[in-house]
């Protein structure tokens, strides 16, 4: 399983420790040393899931996590908090506020990998959606899942509405035509179909709401992601 996971925390050596183990695994790891890093790689590369120190320089955990939590764009990402604490209330707070497991130090990177694996077939039931995302701003396609999400959110889409979104994602920029979209639908009488594409693509940017500016028209040639 090829997820993306975010180590954040202050001690460089429990990051080099974490990034080996980890990638050991098969997982694909970044590293933060700070709250302020963690957002910025954040912003850039959304993480399948985030390994969040509690005490960290710039900004606790807890409270990054409150704002991750708060933020559609990043509240679907599953958290667990690593903590030297194991105070009953540190655990509550931790869990009020969003994070999805805890794990106080030091422990075993067996128990680790065990909670990771928990959490992540809990944020993912399908086994193979983590395994290809596609992503372009506010936009996530689980293609094995058949799932996409807008600004965190569920968006349900009709087979064809999908399969359209999910073409333009994989083609990466380039231009497809309404006939290779067609054929993608499965149309083949263009006499009889030649406005089936307009019409779908016309219903998926309703559904995409405020990102539905990524399907760009190419004026008489087809249509593009913007990504």
């Amino acid at each position: 399983m090829n997820a993306k996971i975010l180590v954040v925390d202050d001690q460089t050596d429990l990051l080099e420790l974490l990034d080996m183990s980890l990638s050991h695994e098969g997982y694909i790891v970044r590293t933060a040393a700070s709250g302020a890093d963690a957002l910025a790689m954040i912003a850039v590369d959304t993480p399948d899931l985030i390994l969040l120190d509690i005490i960290l320089g710039d900004i606790s955990g807890i409270k990054l996590t409150t704002r991750l939590k708060n933020d559609v764009k990043t509240a679907h990402i599953p958290i667990i908090l690593l903590t030297a604490k194991d105070s009953e209330t540190d655990i509550i707070v931790g869990l009020s506020v969003g994070a999805d497991d805890y794990i106080t130090k030091p422990f075993s990177t067996k128990v680790l990998l065990a909670r990771i694996d928990a959490v992540l077939r809990r944020a993912y039931p399908d086994p193979n959606a983590v395994r290809e995302i596609l992503q372009a701003g506010p936009i996530r396609i689980f293609p094995a899942g058949r799932q996409v999400f807008v600004e965190g959110k569920s968006v349900e889409l009709t087979p064809a509405e999908f399969n359209i979104l999910l073409s333009l994602f994989k083609a990466a920029g380039s231009t497809l035509s309404r006939d290779e979209l067609q054929t993608i639908l499965g149309s083949s009488d263009q006499s009889q179909n030649e406005r089936v594409v307009d019409v779908h693509v016309a219903s998926l940017r309703r559904k995409l709401g405020s990102a539905r500016m990524i399907i760009k028209t190419v004026h008489g040639q087809g249509y593009r992601a913007a990504i």
